[in-house]
């Protein structure tokens, strides 16, 4: 089975079983992404890192500078920002009289992140924003992942690439 028809199947049983204990939005929502995060069949990528605000890699830039040679570079004050309303995500899934055909394209397709400072979170969907491939910061957890020298190297590389 394919991951956008595992994922429906997940989606429609919790859409069904919802609606028949009178569930909240919010219970659904995050039944049926413990479920999927968890499935020993499948590994889904959660909340991948697309692009950094200008700012963001500004502030990256400064301290891979006054901290040089090998080593971490200080991802204190970075968020992941959530590119679309995870709220409004969910009420398209489940605020429904009927599951929603291909649930899993809509999802994926408003899965993305952005990596902020914390103080552009409320505004990052009017923020300007670098692409960055999401291979580069590789599979994480929900937290901002380390910055690796390797991985500072790889998004500057990619960030030139898209200015010239």
């Amino acid at each position: 089975m394919d991951k956008a028809t595992y994922f429906q199947s997940v989606y429609e049983a919790q859409f069904a079983l919802g609606k028949k204990m009178g569930a909240a939005m919010s219970a659904q929502i995050l039944a049926l992404e413990a479920f999927i995060q968890r499935s020993a069949h499948w590994h889904f990528r959660w909340w991948p890192i697309v692009g950094i605000t200008p700012n963001a890699w500004s502030m990256l830039q400064q301290r891979a500078v006054e901290k040089s040679g090998p080593g971490i570079i200080s991802n204190r004050g970075l968020i992941r920002a959530h590119r679309y309303n995870r709220e409004a995500r969910s009420r398209m899934l489940f605020e429904r009289k009927a599951p929603l055909p291909e649930a899993w394209h809509f999802y994926e397709s408003r899965d993305a992140t952005i990596l902020a400072l914390t103080e552009e979170r409320e505004k990052i969907t009017d923020t300007k924003w670098l692409a960055l491939d999401p291979h580069i910061l590789g599979q994480q957890s929900n937290a901002v992942p380390a910055i690796t020298r390797k991985r500072f190297a790889a998004m500057q590389s990619a960030l030139r690439q898209q200015a010239a």
